[in-house]
C-alpha cells in the first residue's frame, strides 16, 4: 500500500529513485515510466517514489482551471497508488516552490529524500523557468551525486500519449480513443444533485451530476455510459451540455439517465464511465420529439453497450 505524503516531509524518508512530475489523467505514459521506476527502485533495494505537486503548475499560472484537469485530486492519488508505488509526494505548488531552480529543488528534496536516482520523460522540465531540462538537468543530477535517466515515452499510433492529446481527444468527444489512451474509461465522478426535476416529469428521471468545474468536460452531446453506484454498474444515457431544449443560459451539466433504473439517488456519489459518443445535443421544437429523440438513444446505448456496436 502506497504511503501519501501532503507537502515537504517532516521526517527523512528511505533511500528512493524518484520520478517526477504533474501526472494529470495517469495514463499509459506515466504509467509506462511508473513501471520503469519500480523495477529500478526494486533492483536497487530503495523505495520507488513520485513526487507530484496540486494544483498543476499552469493553473497556479494562469488561474484558468475551469475545465482543465483530467483528474481530481484525490482521483489522481488513488490511480497513482494502484500502480505499486511506495511513495506518493504531493507538494502544494506555490510562489515559494516557483522560484526554486532545478539544483535548489533536488537538493532540498535530497535532504528529506537520499536520491539513488531520477527517471524523468522526454519532454520533462524542472524549476523555475522550466530551465532544468536535458543537459542542464542532468548536470545539476551530476553536482548532486546521481544519475538521471530518461525514459523512452510511450507512444500509440506513432504519436506520444500526453495529457495534451487526452485533452484533444476530449474536445473532439472521442472518448473510444481517451480510453486508449488512459488505459481505462475517461470517468467523471461526484454526488447526485437536485436538478428541475424535468427528466421525472417527461418519464426519464435522471441523475444531475455535481461535478467539480475544474474538471475536463467531454465534447457536448449525448454519450453512452456506465455509472457505478453502491457498487454495482448500469447502463445509461448521459447528456453533457447545456440541454438547448430547456435551458438559454451556457452553464454546462452533466446529466445520467440510467437504464432499467428508477430509485431515488439524491446525495449519492456516482462515477459516469464515458463508453461512446452517439450525436451532438438538438434543440426541439416540442417535448414530444424530445421524448421520441430519448427513446432512440436508449436503443442505441443498449446497443453499443452490450455489442459495441
Amino acid at each position: 500500500m502506497s504511503v501519501m505524503i501532503n507537502d515537504w516531509p517532516t521526517e527523512p524518508i528511505a533511500p528512493a529513485w524518484v520520478t517526477i512530475g504533474n501526472f494529470d489523467g495517469v495514463h499509459l505514459g506515466h504509467q509506462g515510466l511508473i513501471a520503469q521506476l519500480i523495477d529500478r527502485a526494486r533492483l536497487d533495494d530503495a523505495l520507488s517514489v513520485v513526487v507530484t505537486f496540486w494544483p498543476h503548475p499552469r493553473a497556479y499560472f494562469t488561474q484558468a482551471v475551469e475545465g482543465f484537469y483530467l483528474n481530481d485530486r484525490s482521483e489522481k492519488e488513488e490511480l497513482l497508488a494502484q500502480t505499486g508505488l511506495d511513495v506518493i509526494l504531493t507538494l502544494p505548488f506555490n510562489q515559494q516552490l516557483a522560484e526554486l531552480d532545478a539544483l535548489q529543488f533536488l537538493s532540498k528534496l535530497n535532504t528529506q529524500i537520499p536520491l539513488k536516482g531520477i527517471l524523468v520523460g522526454e519532454d520533462f522540465a524542472l524549476g523555475k523557468n522550466r530551465q532544468g531540462t536535458g543537459a542542464a538537468l542532468q548536470n545539476v543530477c551530476m553536482q548532486i551525486g546521481m544519475p538521471c535517466l530518461d525514459v523512452v515515452p510511450v507512444r500509440l499510433d506513432g504519436e506520444i500519449v500526453s495529457s495534451q492529446r487526452i485533452r484533444k481527444m476530449l474536445d473532439d468527444g472521442n472518448v473510444v480513443e481517451t480510453a486508449r489512451l488512459l488505459g481505462r474509461p475517461y470517468v467523471l465522478s461526484g454526488r447526485v444533485a437536485p436538478g428541475k426535476q424535468r427528466g421525472s416529469r417527461l418519464g426519464f428521471p435522471t441523475a444531475n451530476l455535481y461535478f467539480d468545474i475544474q474538471r475536463k468536460l467531454p465534447r457536448y452531446g449525448i454519450y453512452a455510459t456506465t455509472v457505478e453506484l453502491d457498487g454495482k454498474t448500469y447502463q445509461s444515457v448521459t447528456n453533457v451540455g447545456i440541454r438547448p431544449t430547456f435551458d438559454d443560459g451556457n452553464m454546462p451539466s452533466v446529466e445520467a439517465l440510467l437504464l432499467d433504473f428508477n430509485e431515488d439517488i439524491y446525495g449519492k456519489m456516482i462515477h459516469v464511465k464515458f463508453v461512446r459518443y452517439m450525436r451532438e445535443e438538438i434543440k426541439y421544437d416540442n417535448i414530444e420529439d424530445l421524448i421520441v429523440q430519448i427513446e432512440v438513444d436508449k436503443i442505441d446505448a443498449r446497443r453499443i453497450l452490450n455489442d459495441g456496436l
